[in-house]
């Protein structure tokens, strides 16, 4: 065991101001430290939950897209996107075009004079 002089000698070392302020320094060093750690925590989170959503949104494109090329894979998508696009048909068949009659309103003129009349300061017209 230590005897009284040592223990006295341990407290002195431990309570001067120059070990306070070196352990001090250490507890801002570790502090800091770690809240730079929680701020990138933070970051990365914010980033996984943003690249979440993009795959999310990029499956709902894979999809749609998917869908599209098995429409297109068999003899009746291709033959209905010919007829889309490029307005064909087969021998025989004939095609009907239906055109609805024109229901809008009457277009009168606006007036029923055919004098014209024009600014004071266009008389040299």
């Amino acid at each position: 065991m230590f005897d009284f002089y040592q223990k006295r000698k341990l407290r002195s070392l431990v309570n001067s101001r120059y070990t306070q302020g070196v352990l001090l320094l250490l507890v801002f060093l570790v502090g800091w430290s770690a809240f730079v750690r929680f701020q990138i925590a933070e970051e990365m989170s914010d980033r996984r939950e943003l690249a979440a959503q993009e795959a999310a949104l990029l499956r709902t494109q894979k999809d749609a897209l998917q869908e599209q090329v098995d429409y297109l894979s068999n003899e009746r998508g291709i033959e209905a996107e010919m007829r889309r696009q490029f307005d064909v048909a087969l021998e025989g068949e004939q095609v009907v075009v239906i055109v609805e009659p024109e229901t809008g309103p009457e277009i009168q003129p606006l007036s029923t004079s055919t004098q014209e009349t024009t600014a004071w300061y266009q008389f040299w017209r």
